[in-house]
């Protein structure tokens, strides 16, 4: 993780092996662990825009893959055994990157 931000595509293929009718939900409830796993946060807060990408196409077909960048919001200071104190990260939010800007044809004639 450089600095506080970290991106990441997460592959959900894993999620359509449950049922069809908890796929979505289910979907949700993965990437939170994988995130917690990831980045040792006690809480992650998932962006409104990436939980309506989930469930956009129903709660039988979540997308297979999700494009995500992960920040920190809140960390602590915690010291350990050998004496070091080390940043821990408290809460975590996942959120879409920013969309990177293609040309369009005129923009690229004009060049």
């Amino acid at each position: 993780m450089k600095g506080n931000k970290l991106d990441l595509t997460l592959n959900l293929s894993k999620v359509y092996t449950t049922r069809r009718t908890k796929r979505a939900a289910r979907a949700v409830r993965y990437l939170r662990e994988i995130i917690r796993r990831k980045t040792h946060a006690e809480s992650v807060l998932i962006d409104d825009q990436v939980n309506k990408l989930i469930w956009m196409r129903g709660i039988e077909k979540p997308p297979r893959k999700l494009r995500l960048v992960v920040s920190v919001e809140e960390s602590e200071e915690v010291k350990t055994k050998g004496g070091k104190t080390i940043r821990v990260p408290k809460l975590v939010k996942v959120s879409l990157p920013s969309p990177e800007k293609t040309e369009t044809k005129q923009e690229a004639e004009q060049k």
